[in-house]
């Protein structure tokens, strides 16, 4: 039983426009009721068994939380030009309250997302999202320490190993840290989410997490095997624009597409793999899902639409939205163990107006997960 997308590119290019609009009139206020407005679209073209999703999210609710992010971005830079430890102090609190604005933004998105009226609910508790997220700002607080306290005690004259210990040390932490703390986000974030009456399972494991990733970096050292060919080759003609008078340009934009290329090709490779790794271990109730997302299609897609975006000066971008959300959507599909009327049916205990009340009392913070 697959998911269908039944949006179109010109259907959404006329709410981008008008929230684009309306944003920049009032200097960024609008942006919440944007967000509403733009996830109820996608939402409500969102079908399984010819059935809809909707989206309930409070404007106001959104805007709180954006002020919020706001209040906590103006703190990090006004801290970092008053001195360097005051911001990092500042850091050191973000990375701490880190686990309890996502237990919060978690539940204001589930609370407020539904299927043929019903809705889901996400019971997991600060308690557990810092017992098992704190891990990775700790990780990340303690490498922005030793940085610091590395770079002014050898700012004068570091030598090559302070450079490759201030350089490697952090990126191995990172590497051992990342996969584990994407599993522990993953699990917490569907072990702990309702349909209803029906428990969602999460069935991956740590070693799968770091499988995908080792094999990321993999193809990241791989890939730059020709592209230094490439380079080898191309030097001549790269000497030669870069003589002319706007050889900074071409500079600029040459360095600017290597690092994107190389961007691009791991994170279409990641989006890819993890998406499927996630949704293929996951249960809802007796049934499972189904996901079978393609990393040379999503890179195929990915680029394209990087190309029209920048041949239209910007305006192929809600048709770019709307291609890849079709596309990772009609990716997956629902297997049920049964009838799906029957498990709906089931569902007889409808807490949405709890839940509705519940999110009125939450705030949501814009994190891509």
């Amino acid at each position: 039983m697959r998911f269908s997308f039944t949006g179109s590119g010109s259907e959404y290019f006329r709410i981008w426009v008008v929230n684009l609009l309306l944003t920049i009139l009032t200097l960024g206020v609008y942006s919440a009721w944007a967000k509403v407005r733009r996830l109820q679209y996608f939402y409500r073209n969102t079908r399984l068994d010819s059935s809809i999703f909707d989206y309930h999210g409070n404007p106001k609710a959104i805007l709180k939380g954006r002020i919020l992010a706001l209040v906590l971005l103006a703190a990090y830079k006004i801290s970092f030009d008053v001195a360097k430890p005051v911001a990092l102090l500042v850091v050191l609190v973000l990375a701490a309250v880190m686990p309890w604005l996502l237990a919060r933004a978690f539940r204001f998105k589930m609370a407020n997302s539904s299927y043929r009226g019903l809705r889901f609910h996400f019971r997991g508790t600060v308690a557990q999202a810092y017992r098992m997220l704190i891990l990775f700002p700790i990780v990340l607080a303690i490498i922005g320490v030793f940085v610091w306290s590395l770079v002014t005690s050898f700012s004068r004259n570091p030598g090559l190993g302070t450079l490759l210990v201030v350089g490697l040390l952090p990126l191995l932490a990172l590497g051992a840290t990342v996969p584990l703390t994407h599993y522990l986000l993953k699990r917490y974030q569907h072990d702990n989410t309702d349909f209803g009456q029906a428990p969602f399972f999460f069935h991956a494991r740590p070693t799968d997490f770091f499988k995908i990733y080792g094999k990321a970096v993999g193809f990241f050292f791989l890939g730059s095997v020709p592209a230094a060919v490439f380079a080898f080759l191309t030097m001549d003609l790269y000497k030669i624009l870069l003589d002319t008078i706007f050889g900074w340009l071409f500079q600029l934009l040459y360095g600017l597409m290597s690092a994107y290329a190389f961007y691009l090709f791991v994170r279409t490779y990641l989006e890819s793999r993890i998406q499927n790794l996630v949704w293929n271990h996951t249960e809802l109730g007796e049934h499972r899902f189904e996901s079978k997302v393609s990393a040379r299609k999503l890179l195929w897609i990915h680029a394209s639409n990087l190309m029209l975006i920048t041949l239209t000066f910007g305006l192929y971008k809600p048709f770019a939205v709307v291609r890849l959300a079709r596309y990772r959507i009609e990716s997956m599909a629902l297997v049920p163990s049964g009838s799906l009327e029957d498990f709906l049916s089931d569902q007889t205990v409808d807490n949405a107006g709890a839940i509705g009340q519940e999110a009125g009392d939450l705030f949501d913070i814009d994190i891509a997960l």
